[in-house]
C-alpha cells in the first residue's frame, strides 16, 4: 500500500509539474519578440525585416521588434541570437555571410549547427554582372570576344568585398567560362559601385540591391542577373542564360533563425507565421519591390540550402585557391 501511495503522489506532481510547462507553451508569445537584424538601420535588408515584422504582429498578437546590431560582418548580431535565451523571443535575420564564413572556415564566436536552429528561408537576393559605361563591351558578348581578342589581358571587376559571396560567384563565373578576370576587393558595395561609375574598374559583381537603382539610372550598365528569369526591377537586363553565361545562376539566401534548444512548437508556430507573412500579395509585392525574392517553406528546407551553399562555395574557394578574408 505504501509503494502504491508513494507512486501515485509521484506521478501527481509530475502532472502538476508539467502543465505549468505546457501552459506556458500554449501561451507563446505573451510578451513582444525581438527581430535581430545584424545590419545597420535604413538598408534594403532593415527595410524588408521591418515589412514583415508588422504582418508577423497581427499574426502572432504581440509587437514583432526589429532591432539593428549591425558590426563584425554580421559576427555580433549573430552571436547576440546564438548566446540569447531559447524561448522564441528573439531571432535572427540570418545573413549570407553566416554561409561565406562557414565556407572559408573562418572562426567565429558560434557554431552555426548546435548554436542556431533554422526557422524559414525569408527572401533571395539576385547576383548580377554590372559594366562601367565607357567599359569596352557593352554586353557579355562583347566581354566574351573583348577578352578572346587578347588572351593575354586581364579585366578587373568589382566586389563588396573579400570573401563576399559576389567575390566567390566572380571567381565561379570566371573558372566556369575561362576568362581572365581579376578581382579588386572593396569595403562595401557602396564604395565599388562609385569607382565602377567614374570608371575606374570596368566590371561589378553585387547584388541586386541597391545597384539596380544605378542601372536604372544609367550611372551603370547591366549585363545580366543571375537568376532564371528576369527580376521586375530590371527587366530589361539579360539573365546569365540568356546572356551567354549558362549555368551560373546565384542568388544570395536570407533566413530567419533561432537559438538552439527553443521548444520545437514554438519554431513551428514561428515558421507558420513567417509562411503566412511571405505568402500575402501586399507583404510580397512590397518584398519584390525592393528586389527581393520571398522564400518560405519549411525549417528543413532553409537549412538544406545553407549546407548545400556552403559545400558549393567552400568547393569553388578550394579549386580557385581564394585565401580567406583576414
Amino acid at each position: 500500500m505504501e509503494r502504491r501511495l508513494l507512486l501515485a503522489t509521484s506521478l501527481a506532481a509530475s502532472a502538476l509539474a508539467f502543465v505549468p510547462r505546457l501552459g506556458r507553451a500554449q501561451a507563446w508569445p505573451d510578451k513582444p519578440v525581438r527581430f535581430i537584424v545584424p545590419y545597420a538601420p535604413g538598408g534594403s535588408t532593415d527595410t524588408s525585416s521591418r515589412i514583415v515584422a508588422e504582418k508577423l504582429a497581427a499574426l502572432l498578437g504581440q509587437p514583432v521588434v526589429v532591432e539593428n546590431k549591425a558590426g563584425g560582418g554580421t559576427i555580433i548580431g549573430t552571436e547576440f541570437v546564438a548566446r540569447s535565451k531559447p524561448d522564441g523571443y528573439t531571432m535572427l535575420l540570418t545573413p549570407a555571410a553566416l554561409i561565406a564564413n562557414a565556407a572559408f572556415g573562418v572562426k567565429v564566436p558560434y557554431d552555426i549547427d548546435k548554436d542556431l536552429v533554422p526557422v524559414v528561408g525569408f527572401v533571395d537576393l539576385a547576383v548580377l554582372l554590372a559594366s562601367a559605361n565607357d567599359a569596352p563591351f557593352k554586353s557579355v558578348a562583347e566581354l566574351l570576344a573583348y577578352a578572346k581578342a587578347d588572351p593575354g589581358r586581364t579585366i578587373p571587376y568589382a566586389s563588396a568585398g573579400v570573401g563576399s559571396l559576389t567575390h566567390l560567384w566572380g571567381e565561379y563565373v570566371k573558372a566556369k567560362l575561362k576568362l581572365p578576370l581579376e578581382h579588386v576587393g572593396y569595403k562595401g558595395s557602396s564604395e565599388a559601385l562609385k569607382d565602377v561609375m567614374a570608371g575606374h574598374v570596368p566590371l561589378f559583381s553585387d547584388v541586386l540591391v541597391p545597384t539596380a537603382t544605378s542601372i536604372r539610372a544609367g550611372k551603370v550598365r547591366g549585363l545580366a542577373v543571375a537568376t532564371s528569369e528576369r527580376v521586375s526591377l530590371l527587366p530589361d537586363v539579360p539573365t546569365v542564360g540568356e546572356a551567354g553565361l549558362p549555368g551560373t545562376e546565384c542568388t544570395i539566401p536570407f533566413g530567419v533563425s533561432v537559438p538552439a534548444g527553443t521548444p520545437r512548437e514554438v519554431v513551428n508556430r514561428l515558421n507558420a507565421a513567417f509562411n503566412e507573412s511571405l505568402a500575402d500579395p501586399t507583404v510580397r509585392a512590397k518584398l519584390v519591390d525592393l528586389g527581393f525574392l520571398p522564400v518560405g517553406g519549411k525549417p528543413e528546407a532553409y537549412a538544406e540550402v545553407v549546407a548545400t551553399e556552403v559545400a558549393k562555395w567552400r568547393q569553388v574557394i578550394k579549386d580557385s585557391n581564394i585565401p580567406a578574408p583576414n
